[in-house]
């Protein structure tokens, strides 16, 4: 007779097994970041701030920007079949950074793969730094 106790010790691996898989998918997907009032290090010009961004998103690897018009810059980021594309709006002060586009990052209008949140918090993060 097989005993109720056995029968959970045997399916339990195969229960965290799928529990554990279903976790690890919905962790990949979050709510799309979006930076917002980020304050500029020091003083500066908007042409200063304009090659302080560009040195971040060179530093950060992967970024291409491009000036939309004064106070926005338009970055792409490409990395294996992903891309994503964002708008950095900025002044002398501050900075803020939308998401505007993205490729094989299961964009469903609120959430995105936690990749493209990670990316943007470091270019984010490194902009803040001055990367000088």
């Amino acid at each position: 007779m097989i005993h109720r106790r056995d029968m959970l010790r045997r399916s339990l691996p195969v229960l965290v097994a799928l529990g554990g898989g279903v976790g690890l998918g919905a962790c990949r997907q979050q709510p799309v970041y979006q930076s917002s009032g980020g304050q500029f290090p020091g003083r500066g010009s908007m042409a200063e701030r304009e090659a302080q961004i560009r040195r971040a998103a060179a530093a950060q690897g992967g970024w291409s920007v491009q000036s939309m018009r004064p106070g926005l810059l338009r970055a792409t980021n490409t990395w294996r079949s992903h891309q994503m594309t964002v708008d950095i709006a900025f002044d002398v002060r501050s900075f803020s950074i939308r998401y505007v586009s993205s490729l094989n990052l299961d964009y469903d209008g609120v959430q995105i793969h936690q990749a493209y949140n990670d990316r943007v918090r470091a270019l984010e993060a490194a902009i803040l730094r001055g990367a000088a």
